[in-house]
């Protein structure tokens, strides 16, 4: 049930038994037979305890007040986090489904059709950044003639 509701049927229930318990201290006068009572039962300290009944009454009045406040405040925290939390769902970026690539420049075909570099398109599809360095294999295939190469690989299983 909606929370509106809810609250709509509370009320016409605490109205409906305020009325009831009006008419029916009005058709008996409760409040005279509570007064007689309490004169002829002084000892039972009766009308002390009518006025911290009307006391506890007022307490509870302001306890639910200020427990509906704490309720709405949490409810607007609440209400800002997830706010938060939608947005931040909306900034993360994913890459998902088949990507075409090529098998042998490693270019990707993008949503429009064209071809570009792998680190392109990854950069616009996600949050991922990319620094260059060269594999082992690679440095082998590229500079494995060259003199410099040769000593600096010499020197480095020297010094292992």
């Amino acid at each position: 049930m909606d929370i509106k509701k809810k609250v709509t049927l509370e009320i016409l229930i605490i109205f409906g038994a305020c009325l009831l318990v009006y008419l029916l201290a009005a058709k008996f006068d409760i409040l005279e037979m509570i007064v007689a009572f309490s004169e002829h039962y002084e000892n039972w300290e009766f009308d002390e305890l009518i006025t911290v009944s009307i006391f506890l009454m007022f307490a509870m009045v302001v306890f639910s007040i200020r427990r509906w406040q704490e309720i709405q405040a949490s409810k607007i925290e609440l209400s800002e986090q997830n706010t938060k939390l939608q947005s931040a769902i909306k900034e993360i970026k994913q890459l998902k489904g088949i990507i075409p690539i090529c098998a042998s420049c490693k270019k990707i075909r993008n949503d429009t059709g064209f071809w570009e570099q792998l680190e392109e398109y990854v950069g616009h599809h996600s949050n991922a950044k990319f620094s260059h360095s060269m594999c082992p294999e690679c440095l082998d295939k590229f500079y494995g003639n060259e003199n410099w190469y040769i000593k600096k690989k010499q020197n480095d299983k020297e010094t292992k």
